[in-house]
């Protein structure tokens, strides 16, 4: 077993002591930087190195006095997901915070930095080896000087219309007018169809699997079929070599292990700072549902996280499963003064029994969902099939007596058009009369589709105070406060002053 460090168990024994003593407990501190070294005692002089060894060391103290991990400036590029339990819970009178230093900018990236040289070839494309593709690593999202570039596609985002159309399909494929069709996205071994299908209120993608040039036949792999395609149902297609034809596009050769981009006429890419996501969720707090433990009492306040990937094969298009921090039977815990920026997903998504936490004053900017996400179990439409966790306590769940308050969530939908600033998904029938969550005084603004959703067995929520404006940018059938609870026996929803 790995023995605490001396720094921890001095502390521990100084904490323990000042309680006989009846004296007041100093907060204890630990200290990590970009600089730092795990080796260290983790102190502001010798700080650690990283998130996990400063958890471990959080972990060998007594809850009898707060505990602040502080971050000091730069970037983290996470190898992993911070991941914690009931173990790293605070207590009322002793809470866990995990923050920037002061006057601090702190970065918790999940992406990896683009560092070997840049080359020109032909065409003005210019490429680079990235270590670890051919070892099966894979990215659908880049970001060159804090944006979002755009992957190679057909048609090109500034196309006078931006999309391809079907004439008829079903759910394994689409046909469009043969002239249209080429005959590489068939064999391109990582094409997608971003495709809006059927009733048209939420996307999906959809990998090609081949294509027939004779009759304008594409079709696609079983990961994402929610909806059948229709005539006039809408779609691009992305990840082929041969569609890397506009300045800002990008293409990645996984069997070369190469990356492929397209700059602007007179810029070279080894100017830029260019970074490829490789996790989907940066900090990952969870109890055990089935054991009814909780994390509990743990602040994130004044950190940012960027460069999460997105995974395809989503069970519910309404419900999409990546965030940046994950919230899972959570009691008391806060997020404050935070940033997401260049995400994948949601920013932050509560799911199962949470309860009694505070989402305040962070901001939210081009992420692929949205904003804040609440789910339980079960994430089906008019039924229970869609499982997504298993279990007895967890199906008599959900989210509730939060509050998501004093945020700003813009531009968003960047990958999944049903997302928003604050997505209230099903939750059983058993809490129908059971209190909501308290959003309120938020800013949303520019999104894929709705400001505030709820959805199935939703009541007794409170809606007040929020700006909401130019939501609904990509989808139909919803809108800047959009409630479908289907059950006329939910506690009131009070919706008043937006």
């Amino acid at each position: 077993m790995k023995q605490p460090s001396h720094h921890s168990l001095s502390a521990a024994l100084l904490l323990i002591a000042a309680t006989w003593a009846g004296l007041p407990c100093e907060a204890a501190e630990f200290h990590i930087s970009p600089q730092g070294d795990d080796r260290n005692p983790g102190t502001p002089e010798q700080p650690f190195a990283t998130l996990i060894r400063a958890r471990d060391a959080a972990r060998a103290l007594e809850r009898t006095a707060p505990i602040d991990i502080v971050l000091h400036e730069g970037e983290y590029f996470l190898a992993e997901p911070l991941r914690l339990d009931a173990r790293d819970s605070g207590a009322p009178d002793a809470p866990v915070t995990w923050r920037a230093a002061d006057g601090a900018h702190v970065v918790l990236s999940g992406g990896t930095r683009i560092a070997g040289t840049w080359r020109e070839g032909a065409g003005g494309v210019w490429s680079v080896e990235v270590p670890g593709v051919t070892e099966g690593w894979n990215f659908r999202q880049l970001f060159v000087d804090g944006r979002r570039a755009t992957r190679a596609r057909h048609p090109n985002a500034d196309a006078p219309n931006p999309f391809l159309y079907a004439l008829d399909g079903g759910m394994d494929h689409v046909r469009i007018d043969p002239a249209l069709l080429k005959e590489e996205w068939g064999k391109a071994p990582d094409a997608q169809l971003n495709m809006v299908p059927n009733w048209r209120f939420f996307n999906q993608w959809n990998t090609i699997t081949g294509v027939d040039p004779a009759t304008g036949r594409i079709d696609f792999a079983d990961s994402e079929r929610h909806g059948k395609i229709i005539a006039g149902n809408w779609f691009w297609v992305e990840g082929v070599r041969g569609e890397l034809d506009r300045p800002g596009e990008w293409y990645l050769d996984r069997a070369q292990g190469r990356l492929d981009y397209l700059p602007a006429a007179g810029v070279d890419p080894n100017r830029l700072t260019v970074i490829a996501p490789r996790l989907n969720v940066l900090i990952d707090a969870r109890g055990d549902v089935e054991k009814r433990t909780h994390v509990q009492h743990v602040t994130f306040r004044g950190l940012e996280f960027r460069h999460t990937t997105f995974t395809l094969g989503h069970i519910e298009p309404r419900v999409h499963t990546d965030a940046a921090v994950r919230l899972e039977n959570a009691l008391h815990c806060r997020i404050e003064y935070c940033r997401a920026e260049n995400i994948g997903g949601y920013a932050f998504w509560l799911h199962l029994d949470c309860r009694h936490n505070v989402i305040d004053r962070n901001t939210v900017h081009d992420s692929g969902g949205g904003g804040v996400l609440f789910t339980g179990a079960r994430l089906s439409y008019m039924d229970d099939s869609k499982l997504f966790t298993p279990g007895e306590v967890a199906a008599g769940v959900f989210p509730i007596l939060n509050h998501v308050t004093r945020n700003t969530v813009s531009h968003c939908g960047r990958i999944r058009y049903y997302g928003g600033g604050v997505h209230l998904d099903s939750r059983p029938a058993s809490m129908a009369m059971e209190p909501g969550n308290y959003i309120a005084h938020n800013h949303f603004s520019d999104l894929s589709r709705n400001g505030i959703f709820a959805f199935r067995n939703q009541g007794g929520n409170v809606i007040e105070y929020n700006h909401i404006h130019d939501a609904m940018q990509t989808t139909i059938d919803g809108g800047c406060i959009h409630f479908a609870t289907m059950n006329h026996l939910n506690a009131p929803n009070h919706i008043l002053n937006n």
